[in-house]
């Protein structure tokens, strides 16, 4: 009797036959979805040809290309170059819709925003609901209304080489610009940034073990950026010095106060992951102040309850509070702690009431995000970071439920932590 073996290649083959399948069925589902259908859900299109219908492959290149879109009933088009961006969505495997920078030849206004050369094309493929980058801006603007820049966002069907690409959120890029960052560079103000992956020219990593990256200008000399760094150092040093709290002396002189309390509420207040000076946390100094500043903000795709690990997914506890050791440190002066709560209280209403913006802006783009969701097929699948219950979570209603649920509930325990002695801990 004889008996059959399979090579050991076997299985290998399996899977490559089903890897291919699964790129054919893909393929074959968005080449079904057409302009037509995108523009019957409202949704504005942005048309990108690659020059030889290349693919972007990589974050380090860009590709030339063109570009078309249409808004107000006018077309806007011109060259362009295009390419990957991001860190985690761009290496993660479960996260298979990418983020794009696209840099035009000519800077323009895009879908009404204020005109510039460079774009994120952001996937938002983390969150489900596609909605927490926006409602992080919409605290910065509407809620706290600080005055300070904050980028914006307006949403979009991508194609790419004619094919659909997915629901985007063409989102204004923090740089130094007349129309986002006004900020004399040449005086001396510059742009940084905490990033936990060192992978640009200019990084350094403070005594307290944090690491920086001065963004803008990055046509810096040695000797420039170590002017930078040892400022940055020095403003550090001073924060975790005896006189810290010294209104002359201690962190005062170094730092902007309303734009320090104003992102960390935003921040803790969503219970933002990366906000606890672990990636794209934003500074800049500027030069007509002498000042520190905190933000734009940035990065929200897993805040409010979108993630499964660290204690993020709970709405209590303080987290960036706990977590980061430049606010660690400042709420041990009880001047920083009051005005946190005296901020928070003066703008409590409005952040209860926030909740019912979420509804609103869902209700808005569901139609893209069923569209969306015919390619992708990321509502009701695993996908990372894996929030509690997504299992069970079959739609995009219940999506948008479970965020708007979780922001009542961290509104409910910050309220009451915050007017407490807790804050002062």
């Amino acid at each position: 009797m004889s008996i059959k073996r399979y090579s050991p290649s076997f299985p290998v083959f399996i899977v490559l036959a089903m890897l291919v399948m699964a790129i054919m069925i893909l393929l074959s589902l968005n080449s079904r979805i057409t302009p037509q259908k995108c523009e019957a859900s409202g949704t504005p299109i942005l048309f990108i040809e690659t020059e030889g219908g290349k693919k972007i492959k990589t974050k380090e290149k860009y590709l030339k290309a063109t570009y078309s879109i249409s808004y107000g009933g006018e077309t806007l088009s011109g060259n362009c170059k295009i390419r990957g961006r991001g860190n985690t969505t761009w290496k993660t495997r479960e996260l298979f819709k990418k983020p794009y920078l696209l840099k035009l030849d000519k800077a323009a206004s895009l879908l009404g925003l204020p005109e510039a050369e460079k774009w994120v094309l952001m996937a938002n493929t983390a969150d489900k609901t596609s909605l927490r980058n926006a409602y992080a801006y919409y605290l910065a603007k509407n809620v706290w209304k600080s005055g300070y820049w904050t980028p914006d966002a307006k949403f979009l069907a991508l194609f790419v080489n004619g094919r659909y690409e997915g629901l985007y959120a063409l989102t204004e890029k923090i740089n130094i610009h007349p129309n986002r960052l006004a900020l004399n560079a040449k005086e001396g103000s510059f742009l940084f940034e905490v990033r936990s992956q060192k992978n640009k020219a200019w990084n350094f990593k403070s005594k307290q073990g944090i690491s920086f990256t001065i963004k803008e200008p990055d046509d810096l000399g040695n000797e420039e950026f170590k002017k930078r760094q040892d400022f940055i150092q020095q403003a550090e040093d001073t924060i975790f010095s005896e006189d810290f709290a010294d209104k002359e002396k201690g962190w005062q002189k170094y730092l902007d106060l309303q734009s320090f309390a104003d992102w960390y509420l935003i921040n803790e207040f969503t219970k933002n992951h990366d906000a606890r000076f672990q990636a794209s946390c934003y500074l800049y100094y500027d030069s007509d102040t002498k000042k520190i500043y905190m933000g734009p903000i940035w990065d929200f795709d897993i805040s409010c309850g979108n993630i499964s690990y660290d204690g993020c997914e709970n709405p209590e506890g303080f987290w960036v509070k706990e977590e980061s050791q430049w606010f660690k440190r400042l709420f041990e002066d009880p001047f920083f702690a009051d005005f946190v709560k005296e901020r928070w209280n003066s703008k409590k209403e409005l952040i209860k009431n926030s909740s019912e913006w979420i509804h609103t802006a869902a209700e808005e783009i569901e139609g893209p995000i069923m569209i969306n969701d015919q390619l992708w097929k990321n509502i009701g699948h695993r996908q990372w970071p894996h929030a509690p219950g997504w299992k069970k979570r079959k739609t995009y209603a219940a999506e948008v439920n479970y965020f708007s649920d979780w922001v009542t509930k961290r509104f409910e325990w910050m309220d009451k932590a915050i007017n407490t002695s807790e804050v002062q801990k």
